[in-house]
């Protein structure tokens, strides 16, 4: 063994600067309101480079072979 460790981010929605669709119409807003509650939020790309910085220090030297899910919870729903 080499001392290597080797995991991986496995990342969900993560809030950009790129642009919104355009606004959901009426009939859409109908179907998608009672499900609107139950969607994840998205990570700011902060929250997500704490989740790999932990993953590269040596808080994380026990894990190997490691998928981290950074993800507001959307892997367990």
């Amino acid at each position: 063994m080499q001392n290597h460790r080797v995991n991986a981010m496995a990342a969900g929605g993560v809030a950009t600067w790129i642009p919104l669709p355009p606004s959901v119409s009426e009939a859409g807003s109908v179907h998608l309101n009672p499900f609107q509650s139950q969607i994840p939020t998205v990570a700011t790309a902060e929250e997500l480079a704490a989740s790999i910085i932990f993953l590269l220090s040596d808080d994380a030297v026990n894990l190997n072979g490691v998928v981290l899910p950074s993800d507001c919870g959307w892997s367990v729903q």
